[in-house]
């Protein structure tokens, strides 16, 4: 039998991880409604998991490949662009759905009592499945373009699993802040959109890093995405543009936005629930 005590304040550092273990049934619930109800009434069903990147790729190559004519350090436009879009679009993925957790879920939160947190956890796991189809596909492709290539996989790929985890913690942390603001500020949400749609070409989605001239260079890999798309780029393809240093901050910088993201959320999780 549980004995809950809701509280408006809650201790600085209490981030309920315990509360997570308890209710890991409840977040792999959350997961499989948010995949089934992705897919219902589409055409193509979960297909658009593998189709998407792939049409975003091409639409890539076309367009900054062939018409803007911007290097790809001589990789393959298509291999080069695909892992950059796939990061992106888990970035994305994780951090629209988290900053989201009260706006769309008020209707469950209003009723019945339990850990907010399982909500954006659910929400990062389901994207962490997509990702990881999508990152088995770019492995299929990467493996057919191997033959007529002459670049093979470094002992960096053992980096892949921190990569992912930064990817999913910047925007998990990030997204954690946000969603006490959208909350009480609706208009917020288009704010945001607008403001990631920018932050996707402070990335090296579309462009290699050694394109970046010197003087901004510091400023470029600040940004937590810049040295997961170029580890796993470096991982594949042996690019020169690798800087430990820039992934040693990117994981202390991550690290601090996870703490922070937790610790205001867990302080205003029951709060906020006046003002939706």
């Amino acid at each position: 039998m549980w004995d809950w005590e809701v509280k408006t304040k809650q201790p600085w550092f209490r981030f309920g991880i315990r509360e997570l273990v308890h209710y890991k049934d409840l977040i792999l619930r959350f997961s499989k409604r948010d995949l089934l109800a992705s897919y219902q009434q589409t055409l193509i069903g979960p297909f658009w998991v593998i189709i998407q990147p792939l049409l975003t790729t091409v639409t890539y190559v076309l367009i900054f490949s062939r018409v803007a004519r911007i290097s790809t350090d001589e990789i393959p436009p298509f291999l080069f662009y695909l892992p950059g879009i796939i990061m992106w679009n888990f970035f994305s993925e994780c951090l629209n759905g988290t900053m989201n957790t009260f706006q769309h879920n008020v209707h469950i939160f209003s009723k019945v009592f339990f850990p907010r947190l399982t909500v954006p956890v659910s929400q990062v796991l389901t994207s962490s499945f997509r990702m990881m189809v999508q990152l088995l596909i770019f492995a299929i492709i990467y493996g057919a373009f191997m033959v007529n290539y002459e670049f093979g996989i470094n002992r960096a790929i053992l980096l892949l699993p921190i990569s992912l985890l930064l990817c999913a913690g910047f925007a998990f942390g990030a997204g954690l802040i946000i969603s006490i603001a959208t909350a009480k500020y609706k208009d917020l949400d288009t704010v945001i959109q607008f403001a990631l749609r920018l932050f996707m070409f402070a990335a090296p989605v579309a462009y290699p890093s050694t394109i970046i001239p010197d003087e901004w260079k510091w400023l470029f890999w600040l940004n937590p995405l810049t040295p997961v798309i170029e580890t796993i780029r470096y991982a594949f393809f042996n690019s020169p543009a690798l800087a430990w240093s820039s992934l040693l901050i990117s994981v202390i910088s991550v690290s601090m936005l996870l703490v922070i993201g937790l610790v205001v959320f867990k302080r205003n999780e029951v709060r906020v629930m006046d003002t939706i």
